[in-house]
């Protein structure tokens, strides 16, 4: 079972710490330690190397200010919340100054703990996705986000749809999907579309196409998505490769601020030139043993690739609700970390088989909501978004925590009725990553 997020308090009131520790415990946190200001405070927090340090700054606020500003010296990665009596503007700049990324008036209370931690974890993984080259950067070419896997059955396509889907309603901006499944094209079919024209068309124009022309080719959902199909079988395929696929690709990406393509279910060369024309690979998995040992296979194949973790990321997907490999196994199994999980929703086969994407039929159904937090950090949003199943998983506990002293609803993900409590995510945004699982396959050529 993953641990949970782990808080270090540095705070030389014992009285202040004790009330703070209270707090840390009931918003189901893990406590790293207690410590007070200085060297002892940057040592201890090497030593247990925290998700969270908070940091207790009164008057005098020298020493205090001193000790969070070498704090996040030491550890850049590590987000700093100031906790302190004073509520004024200059106190709260002071602190971010001296390197806090938020700041909780005393009492400290736990719902406004875990909103800040929400908070603070989600810039610090955006800020790392955006350090990777995996968020938009402003220069003339969108975001690419490929979805692949090394085998079929798995939900692929389900989640290129959402993704897609998610995408283009949080932002407001161009989203296509492409369908470079060359065997079996589901992404029309799953939209409820009828396409006069598909990728093979396209790739047919060779060197001929352009950012003015591939608009002719697109054919554009009620939701505002636009569609790049695949051909109804896969000889359209035939005469052409992954390079020309690789320029339909880039055009793509000069016209459009996000481009979600659908792979098959093998490694092949067509697979190659998405994966080098992206910005991030999502490698979805469940945890069945077949799908994780050839999910270890696919990691090796991208390495050999050259493609390193920064850029490919596994998404677990649970819907199946099926017994296998749990997070920390998975965890060990593919020597990677899990970025996403995706949880059972028994609504998304139900979605598949009347051509409505889940976001859309449902939007407030468990798949719908993780998809959508998914969306909101490819994006680099802030905003987060998640209601969980019965489950007593890390991320519901939040959700329920909140809602008791807040009366609203915690930006959380995780967890699935088939797997009590093995999904423990270490928070948020460590956290995002171990969020995950796929719907069931409900419809049998999703690839």
């Amino acid at each position: 079972m993953a641990d949970t997020v782990k808080v270090l308090i540095a705070d030389e009131d014992p009285d202040s710490r004790v009330n703070t520790r209270k707090a840390v415990q009931r918003a189901q946190f893990g406590l790293a330690g207690e410590v007070g200001y200085g060297t002892e405070a940057v040592s201890v927090a090497l030593d247990a190397r925290p998700d969270i340090i908070l940091v207790a700054v009164e008057e005098p606020s020298g020493r205090p200010l001193e000790t969070a500003e070498a704090l996040a010296n030491a550890l850049p990665d590590t987000p700093i919340i100031i906790y302190s009596s004073i509520n004024d503007a200059e106190a709260v700049r002071r602190s971010m100054v001296f390197g806090a990324r938020d700041y909780i008036v005393k009492p400290v209370q736990s719902a406004r703990l875990l909103e800040a931690a929400n908070t603070v974890l989600v810039q610090e993984e955006v800020r790392q996705m955006r350090r990777a080259g995996q968020l938009s950067t402003g220069h003339g070419r969108g975001t690419v986000i490929t979805v692949t896997g090394a085998k079929g059955g798995i939900g692929k396509t389900v989640i290129s749809v959402n993704l897609a889907v998610a995408l283009q309603r949080e932002t407001g901006k161009r989203v296509v999907i492409l369908d470079a499944d060359t065997q079996f094209g589901d992404v029309a079919t799953m939209l409820d579309l009828s396409p006069t024209r598909t990728v093979v068309d396209l790739l047919q124009q060779r060197d001929g196409a352009s950012r003015e022309s591939v608009h002719d080719f697109l054919t554009t959902h009620g939701s505002g998505l636009e569609v790049l199909a695949a051909p109804s079988d896969d000889d359209g395929w035939t005469a052409y490769d992954g390079d020309d696929l690789k320029r339909i690709i880039d055009l793509l990406a000069q016209t459009h601020d996000f481009v979600v393509v659908d792979t098959a279910g093998s490694f092949d060369g067509y697979v190659h030139a998405a994966v080098d024309a992206s910005t991030l690979t999502l490698v979805v998995t469940t945890g069945e043993v077949s799908s994780v040992r050839d999910t270890a296979g696919a990691i090796r194949r991208l390495e050999s690739w050259g493609v390193d973790g920064s850029r490919a990321k596994v998404l677990l997907n649970q819907g199946a609700r099926v017994g296998g490999f749990q997070i920390d196994e998975l965890r060990e199994a593919l020597k990677r970390d899990i970025f996403w999980e995706l949880p059972y929703d028994r609504r998304l086969p139900v979605s598949v088989q009347l051509g409505q994407p889940v976001l859309l039929k449902d939007g407030r159904s468990t798949a719908a909501r993780n998809l959508t937090s998914l969306a909101r950090l490819i994006a680099g949003t802030r905003r987060s978004l998640v209601r969980q199943p019965e489950t007593r998983s890390f991320l519901q506990n939040l959700r329920k925590k909140k809602e008791a002293d807040h009366d609203a609803a915690v930006a959380t993900t995780q967890g699935s009725p088939g797997v009590d409590g093995q999904v423990r995510s270490r928070g948020l945004l460590s956290l995002l990553r171990r969020r995950g699982a796929a719907p069931p396959e409900a419809n049998p050529r999703d690839r």
